[in-house]
């Protein structure tokens, strides 16, 4: 009979598969607990506070039972001159049901009863909770200690730490920081984010992985939270070392992190001429000579500036000077430029390209070079034409007289 059971219950499962094993396992792990079973403690039974500070710490109660429970909650212990409230979303509460499996957070809060007085008075202050079934058949007691001080010589609060302080790049780069901030202040609070920054540099903060920017942010208590902290350069921004710090607080507790870019410059060049034509007229084995005005435009230095001719065969191209070295933002240099035509070379248009290599950049000219007959040839054209007409004419006179 056992063994048809099984069969059976075997059937059942393969029938309806991997929900009715799911099922057949939580209904194994529930029969594994107790019968009657709950816990309720202060998340952090002992805090440190300043004066500034609200007393607010959680309390956790868990059934860990296979019967649902009903958990009345009550304070046996507390200083004769605080007011003490147990809430569940902002509602004072001194009861909670509890389902088998169930987990539920009241928030346990104080002060003095005295509405005068702003700030928490310094000492050390003790409180105890007790959580009991209506039978009495289960009773559960936590305690919790507070400790409210300046803080002046305690431990450090609040933590700000970044793996990479320093971050390298060109002026046209935007630079994103990865900041960890840790609350240790005992309780959840909100922290305010602030940068200073050299002048024309732009900040923002993003928590980690979003586009949103923010300027505070909830972070629970003992725990931490990633942030971006971007810094973009103004237009233009010379190389060089900038330095920023990023400052967090929350009451009293505040940290602060210096931070460092160093921009190495962007690279740019503008080349032309004076007058901005790209056009010479000379003769076959003539010189000829143009100006070429050569600007670092970029934000960082060009230490070394070459040019280079690409020209037809048996050409020549020259530059005085041949190289440009050291030349600073901004500055403007000239360069002469000499192309002299091969011997041989055809009346007619010919191209010059010109290359100007500097640090990371590199810019291009092409020059249209004219060649055109030279004066000797136009006096041996006119020689040739005075002779073709003087010759025509002897033959009509000739022809005239005949």
């Amino acid at each position: 009979m056992r063994v048809i059971r099984s069969l059976w219950l075997a059937g059942w499962v393969w029938a309806f598969g991997p929900g009715m094993q799911t099922w057949l396992g939580a209904a194994a792990a529930t029969n594994d607990l107790p019968e009657r079973h709950f816990t309720a403690a202060f998340q952090h039974p002992g805090v440190r506070l300043t004066p500034d500070d609200s007393l607010n710490v959680d309390l956790r109660l868990k059934n860990r039972g296979r019967s649902d429970e009903t958990v009345l909650v009550e304070v046996t212990e507390q200083p004769p001159d605080w007011n003490v409230e147990i809430r569940r979303y902002g509602t004072v509460v001194t009861g909670v049901f509890l389902a088998s499996g169930e987990d539920q957070t009241l928030t346990f809060s104080a002060r003095p009863k005295d509405r005068t007085v702003k700030k928490l008075p310094e000492g050390t202050y003790r409180f105890a909770i007790r959580a009991r079934t209506p039978d009495n058949a289960l009773v559960r007691e936590s305690t919790l200690t507070v400790t409210v001080s300046t803080g002046e010589h305690g431990p450090e609060r609040v933590s700000l730490d970044t793996s990479y302080p320093t971050l390298r790049g060109s002026s046209g780069d935007r630079f994103q920081f990865s900041l960890d901030v840790r609350n240790d202040t005992g309780q959840d609070a909100v922290f305010n984010f602030r940068a200073v920054a050299p002048e024309g540099w732009q900040t923002s903060f993003r928590p980690a992985y979003e586009s949103k920017q923010i300027t505070s942010l909830q972070i629970n208590a003992g725990s931490s939270r990633s942030i971006e902290f971007e810094v973009t350069p103004p237009y233009r921004a010379q190389a060089g070392e900038y330095a920023f710090k990023v400052e967090v607080e929350a009451g009293r507790a505040r940290a602060d992190k210096e931070l460092k870019v160093v921009l190495t410059g962007t690279h740019d060049l503008k080349v032309g001429t004076p007058s901005g034509l790209l056009s010479l007229v000379t003769e076959r084995g003539k010189k000829t000579t143009t100006t070429l005005l050569v600007q670092n435009t970029g934000s960082a230095p060009q230490r070394e500036i070459s040019f280079q001719a690409f020209k037809p065969e048996n050409w020549k191209v020259e530059f005085s000077p041949e190289k440009l070295e050291n030349l600073q933002p901004g500055d403007l240099k000239q360069v002469e430029v000499s192309i002299t035509p091969a011997d041989q070379a055809l009346v007619g248009d010919y191209s010059v390209s010109i290359a100007v290599d500097g640090e990371r950049v590199n810019r291009d000219l092409e020059f249209r070079v004219t060649i055109r007959a030279g004066a000797t040839w136009g006096w041996v054209g006119l020689a040739i034409i005075v002779l073709v007409v003087a010759g025509l004419g002897v033959t009509f006179h000739f022809l005239g007289r005949r």
